[in-house]
């Protein structure tokens, strides 16, 4: 993994509360973006289709996550899933649960 697609993962997941790693044709993707919609909640979503190093970024977070799909959500730091997981964690409360939390889990990325 490149220091730069290092460091944008890393940044990517430190500055956004709800982190969305997608593409943009994506039917799973659209489905976890609707659901943030839905519940009112801002997400940022890097489109790694339309990225430059989108190749790299997709195998990187396949080696940091252990998940070779998109979506690839993350929660203050927390990965959370692709779409059905993330669902799953609606459905339970533990998607509120992450969202409501002070405190970011630290990545070694």
């Amino acid at each position: 993994m490149s220091a730069a697609v290092r460091a944008l993962i890393r940044q990517s997941i430190a500055e956004n509360p709800v982190m969305i790693f997608s593409k943009s044709y994506c039917p799973y993707c659209l489905r976890v973006k609707d659901l943030f919609d839905d519940m009112h909640v801002k997400y940022k979503a890097l489109e790694i289709d339309e990225h430059n190093l989108g190749d790299e970024i997709q195998q990187s977070l396949k080696s940091l996550s252990g998940q070779s799909t998109v979506p690839n959500v993350y929660i203050k730091g927390n990965h959370v899933g692709g779409s059905d997981a993330t669902h799953a964690a609606q459905s339970s409360g533990k998607l509120q649960e992450l969202l409501n939390q002070d405190v970011w889990k630290t990545q070694d990325i």
